[in-house]
């Protein structure tokens, strides 16, 4: 892993998520799937399967973070199911804003 995000995890992130893929047995822990399995695309075009360490908590700057050893598709899924809840979570959060100016305004304005 290179580039700005790298900087958000461990310096001996290679060696923990080594240790991940190894406790797993090198298969992926959401689909069953094995380290370098030759697959092919919807499209029909083949390719191999390399798994991620996956933090369980999204918490990258996580000196032990807990960790699950999944392939780039249940990966990619897994954060998008993450991503979505916190949208749910921050348009709560701006209603409620939204709800308590509506109130402070009614007291000041003497509704």
């Amino acid at each position: 892993m290179t580039g700005h995000k790298r900087k958000r995890y461990p310096e001996n992130w290679e060696a923990i998520a080594q240790a991940c893929k190894e406790l797993a047995g090198w298969t992926c822990q959401h689909c069953g799937i094995e380290q370098y399995a030759l697959v092919e695309s919807r499209a029909g075009r083949p390719y191999i399967i390399y798994l991620h360490a996956a933090h369980v908590y999204h918490d990258q700057s996580n000196q032990q973070p807990e960790l699950l050893c999944l392939c780039i598709s249940c990966h990619a899924r897994y954060d998008y199911r993450h991503k979505q809840q916190e949208k749910l979570v921050e348009l709560e959060r701006l209603k409620h804003r939204k709800l308590l100016a509506s109130r402070v305004d009614l007291r000041f304005y003497g509704g």
